[in-house]
């Protein structure tokens, strides 16, 4: 489904490219499209070692990069907000999960 997802999305900037160019009213949904659809794609390619557990990193973090990576391809000025959130997340539950016996 997610490479359906990619496919789509990339058949739909390319095709508001070809017909339409980058003309102001069209490239805000070509230039998200594009993005969204490579990061799809990118994560059809990482899913199998998604789907193992990794024991040093706790399993919502794990949710919080993909969102955090979705954020960033749509928005990229939002780089600065999503990655030290993503970080500062990641540094918490480790603490925390170092205290639990």
């Amino acid at each position: 489904m997610i490479l359906v997802l990619s496919i789509v999305l990339l058949t739909t900037f390319a095709a508001i490219c070809w017909n339409e160019g980058q003309r102001g009213e069209h490239k805000m949904l070509a230039n998200g499209a594009g993005r969204v659809g490579l990061v799809m794609g990118g994560l059809w390619i990482a899913w199998p070692s998604l789907l193992r557990p990794i024991n040093w990193l706790p399993p919502g973090i794990a949710v919080a990069c993909v969102i955090a990576l979705g954020v960033i391809a749509a928005r990229p000025a939002l780089a600065l907000v999503a990655i030290p959130l993503v970080g500062t997340a990641l540094f918490v539950t480790t603490i925390v999960r170092s205290f639990k016996p």
